[in-house]
């Protein structure tokens, strides 16, 4: 069954963002920390995105997760890695990023007993999309059309390894990468 889209905005710099700063005022700005910003590349499928929610969110309900926090746990799954440190250097914004996307973690439920899978609670997209935009506005940002990209460099950003340069990129190798985070420390 397909997804939804997944609540994902891009935006991009007319000039490199300092992310230091970017960061510390996009943490300032947000809502709630259901908002995560992800560096350019990184975000290259909707499944990766349902992928990655999916995983966090699950740990999250279980109290089980390895971060602190939701969004944390999130660049983790997405990063492929066991560690929250690592998460941030390979899925965050960067020094000279000049696009990126801003991502909404819905809140979950669980939707049996033991607790072994999830669903999105449902939310509001033009509510999301009105938040966006103010936080594109404060951050001297602007909004992009959302395009799901395949990226070798993208992917390698994310801690991919590609042991030839005859090996393809697809959605599963990044579903593969999010799900080794379980496997790889």
């Amino acid at each position: 069954m397909a997804q939804p889209p997944f609540p994902c905005f891009a935006w991009r710099s007319e000039q490199p963002i300092d992310a230091q700063n970017t960061l510390k005022a996009f943490l300032q700005i947000r809502p709630n920390n259901n908002w995560v910003m992800v560096g350019a590349g990184c975000i290259q499928s909707n499944i990766q995105l349902w992928t990655a929610w999916s995983c966090a969110s699950r740990r999250w309900i279980r109290k089980t997760s390895l971060a602190r926090s939701l969004d944390a746990e999130f660049l983790r799954y997405l990063s492929g890695t066991h560690h929250v440190s690592e998460a941030f250097k390979r899925a965050g914004v960067r020094d000279g990023d000049q696009a990126g996307c801003v991502v909404f973690l819905p809140n979950a439920t669980s939707t049996d007993e033991s607790e072994t899978d999830c669903q999105p609670i449902d939310f509001d997209h033009q509510q999301l999309e009105n938040q966006i935009a103010s936080m594109y506005s404060q951050l001297d940002i602007e909004s992009t059309p959302m395009e799901f990209i395949l990226s070798k460099p993208g992917a390698i950003r994310l801690g991919m390894k590609f042991e030839s340069g005859q090996e393809t990129l697809t959605e599963s190798t990044l579903v593969g990468h999010i799900v080794s985070s379980e496997f790889t420390s």
